[in-house]
């Protein structure tokens, strides 16, 4: 992992010096109108349940009418993945709605953001992680109140980032064709975001930019 800044307080969530800085990325409100229909229409990756199953939720916000994204750096005290980053959510527990349930339900225990302060806009690709075995099913999130109040369960969570969603699109840009697991890497924040997530952030990204071309005028 790259050093990361130094923050006022462990666990802080993480913001850039200048949101405006994320203007030419589409604002998570003109994406809340879109996703739901372009992500409908997906043919889906949908994989079979594996016993290790998981959700988690890419959460959509703005600021100063600039979209973000929040991502997760695991502590060094939970089972798997120590360190990475990571989606908020985790793992499938009876009583659980399905996947978008532990996913939901998942992300109030870790960052504080109640269920009902969110949209579900529909899912993207399960993905099957390859050190822990887990099959994990991503939904994206639009919070329409704008920057959600966050707080880590710091034996869970080091770190809270709210990502422009501008950087995360220019960072996938960046990756060179096709992709392998060494170079689907996405520099963001001063982290590494490899692995699970990133080829979570690139099923994203490929649809965010497909909307983009077809929506020219936001």
């Amino acid at each position: 992992m790259s050093a990361r800044p130094k923050e006022s307080a462990a666990g802080r969530a993480a913001r850039p010096a200048d949101h405006r800085a994320a203007a030419g990325a589409p604002s998570a409100r003109d994406l809340a109108r879109v996703l739901p229909g372009a992500l409908a229409q997906r043919d889906r990756v949908a994989l079979d349940p594996t016993g290790r199953d998981a959700g988690v939720l890419m959460i959509l916000f703005d600021i100063d009418d600039a979209g973000h994204v929040v991502l997760t750096k695991r502590s060094e005290l939970v089972a798997h993945h120590k360190g990475e980053v990571s989606l908020p959510g985790g793992k499938f527990e009876a009583g659980d709605d399905g996947l978008l349930g532990s996913a939901l339900r998942e992300t109030e225990e870790e960052i504080a953001v109640p269920r009902s302060s969110l949209e579900v806009l529909g899912p993207l690709d399960d993905v099957h992680t390859m050190a822990s075995g887990f099959r994990v099913s991503p939904w994206v999130a639009h919070h329409p109140g704008g920057r959600p109040a966050m707080r880590p369960e710091e034996s869970e969570i080091a770190r809270i980032m709210e990502v422009p969603l501008a950087d995360v699109l220019t960072a996938d840009r960046r990756i060179p064709e096709p992709p392998t697991i060494e170079t689907l890497r996405y520099p963001l924040m001063g982290e590494d975001v490899w692995g699970l997530t990133a080829r979570i952030l690139r099923t994203f990204s490929e649809v965010v930019h497909r909307v983009a071309r077809q929506s020219p005028e936001r």
